[in-house]
């Protein structure tokens, strides 16, 4: 149960707080009601043993949540830095669970009240209440509740897995959380232009936060209990089945989200990859014959010539029976590109019969170099070995990092 310290009082209109002897609120100027206690938000029997609740506001101010960002910076400083602290009592406490099974009392309350203040500073943030949180960690200074019971014993071996247990649950709040941001996008336009935050999106949003904070105390060792996947207020603890399951179906879940990001990426990267292409006869390379010069990634590139055969006798070993070498060269500028390579990886050659291959040789002066600067220009040779028969149909250079990944720019000299 929220109750206010002694000396003040929260207005049952708008839950500000006031000095105890004041008979109507300085905020909103209804007349305190001392008769009628502050609602009761109670852990309900068997529930879990975290509590989470916030009271919901009968008006908000649209001013206050224009301007929410601006004004919380100070608490978010503070909570950042009390972060810090929480993380290293953690740490402190795992070595005294494992060796006494206990939480030190001491830290452990100190821990609580440390999240208390975020959970104060997190409903703000979220527009749920309009009040500026008190720099204290006090109950009953915030019609917000956030508490957790101290328990007497803990198992010293679930220290070890606490942290795996919970990835599902944290598999499942990255969606409610995205659910939880679009709920409040919808809200603040409502309370701008209503003074209300609509019942259910309210409702919502402190269900995901009831069950963030749940899964917090679990993983941070406050609690052994595992957390229910719910977001009531009177959820129970999960069960045994439930813990199982989330151990076993943490692999298949966490396959198949990486599948869909990186196929959604690939999907993405290859509808908005370009590939320059430059269509030239190869014969008029041959001649040497350069091509006109293409813009790809803040890089100029020009295909100046190319020699068929290449002779690399003497300094490179003598090309396979049925095979012959070529050699292109190319003249690259680093105009403007922060990543500008001109080693093997970055290029690629194609023949008449399909083949793909990398190159087997790439010279550049001096020798060695891979990387140009800005305002640079190299000529680069690239020796590539064909097989007797075939000839190159495309040369593939790519400058960054479309050289490793199937997307990202880059030029193709199509010979015909």
């Amino acid at each position: 149960m929220i109750q206010p310290p002694a000396e003040e009082r929260f207005c049952h209109n708008c839950g500000a707080p006031n000095p105890a002897d004041f008979n109507f609120c300085l905020r909103c100027g209804a007349r305190i009601n001392f008769l009628r206690p502050l609602p009761v938000l109670a852990r309900a029997p068997g529930a879990y043993p975290v509590t989470f609740d916030v009271e919901y506001p009968a008006k908000l101010s649209r001013l206050s949540t224009l301007f929410r960002l601006l004004i919380a910076i100070p608490q978010l400083l503070v909570i950042y830095a009390l972060g810090t602290v929480v993380g290293i009592i953690t740490f402190i406490a795992w070595f005294a669970i494992l060796f006494t099974r206990r939480y030190p009392k001491g830290l452990f309350e100190l821990v609580v009240s440390f999240n208390r203040w975020t959970a104060n500073v997190h409903a703000y943030m979220a527009l749920l209440r309009d009040e500026y949180p008190p720099f204290s960690s006090d109950p009953g200074r915030y019609p917000v509740l956030y508490d957790v019971e101290y328990p007497e014993m803990l198992s010293r071996w679930l220290i070890f897995v606490k942290w795996f247990l919970v990835l599902l649950h944290q598999i499942v709040l990255y969606f409610l959380g995205l659910f939880a941001i679009l709920a409040g996008i919808i809200a603040y336009f409502a309370i701008l232009i209503t003074g209300r935050f609509p019942r259910a999106l309210f409702t919502y949003i402190v269900g995901v936060m009831r069950w963030y904070y749940r899964v917090n105390a679990y993983s941070s060792l406050l609690r052994d209990e595992f957390p229910p996947y719910s977001r009531r207020a009177d959820a129970r603890p999960g069960s045994g089945r439930a813990i199982a399951v989330s151990a076993v179906m943490i692999f298949p879940v966490s396959i198949g989200l990486i599948a869909a990001f990186v196929g959604v990426a690939l999907l993405v990267g290859t509808i908005t990859s370009s590939t320059e292409r430059v269509s030239v006869r190869y014969a008029d390379v041959l001649a040497g014959d350069s091509t006109a010069p293409v813009d790809i990634e803040g890089n100029v590139v020009v295909l100046l010539s190319a020699e068929d055969p290449y002779n690399l006798s003497g300094v490179f070993r003598k090309p396979r029976v049925g095979y012959r070498f070529v050699q292109f060269q190319l003249e690259i500028t680093n105009v403007d590109s922060a990543f500008t390579s001109v080693n093997k990886q970055h290029f690629g050659l194609t023949d008449t019969d399909g083949r793909d291959q990398g190159p087997l040789l790439v010279q550049v002066r001096p020798l060695g170099r891979v990387q140009l600067e800005r305002g640079e220009t190299e000529r680069v040779g690239v020796a590539f070995e064909v097989r007797d028969g075939a000839n190159p149909s495309e040369l593939t250079y790519a400058p960054g990092l479309a050289a490793f990944i199937p997307f990202g720019e880059k030029v193709r000299f199509e010979f015909r």
